[in-house]
């Protein structure tokens, strides 16, 4: 965590990821969408009804598009290796990575899964059997 941005989860535990995994999902989100619903309720009347009823808490934003913009010469080699990955069609993942660092595609998450997996492979470079 040196260099990067340290993001805690306080209560979580291997006992308690375990035991909000049993529960049923009505516990974990309410009917009206509201998440960590059972939570919300525990600590109602301890945490302020402001805080627990924010709307406007987002995660926090990593520039990945601007990242991958900016290795964009050193992509193309890195997505070379797709033509090696036999459920993958090489063409098909340039062309959508392309256009998404193009601002021509909406970015999502694929193309930055993409690439990182297509680096993956060429790293461990594991058995694919097709």
């Amino acid at each position: 965590m040196h260099w990067s941005l340290e993001s805690r989860v306080p209560f979580l535990t291997t006992d308690l990821a375990e035991f909000l995994l049993s529960m049923p999902e009505e516990y974990l989100l309410s009917d009206a969408g509201q998440t960590k619903h059972l939570f919300r309720a525990a600590m109602r009347g301890l945490v302020p009804d402001q805080i627990l009823d924010r709307r406007d808490k987002i995660g926090f934003a990593t520039p990945e598009l601007a990242w991958l913009q900016a290795l964009e010469p050193q992509i193309d080699d890195w997505l070379a290796f797709a033509k090696e990955i036999p459920f993958l069609n090489h063409e098909k993942v340039v062309a959508m990575v392309h256009d998404t660092l193009a601002g021509k595609r909406r970015f999502t998450w694929q193309a930055w899964r993409l690439i990182n997996f297509c680096r993956w492979m060429q790293l461990f470079q594991p058995v694919v059997r097709a």
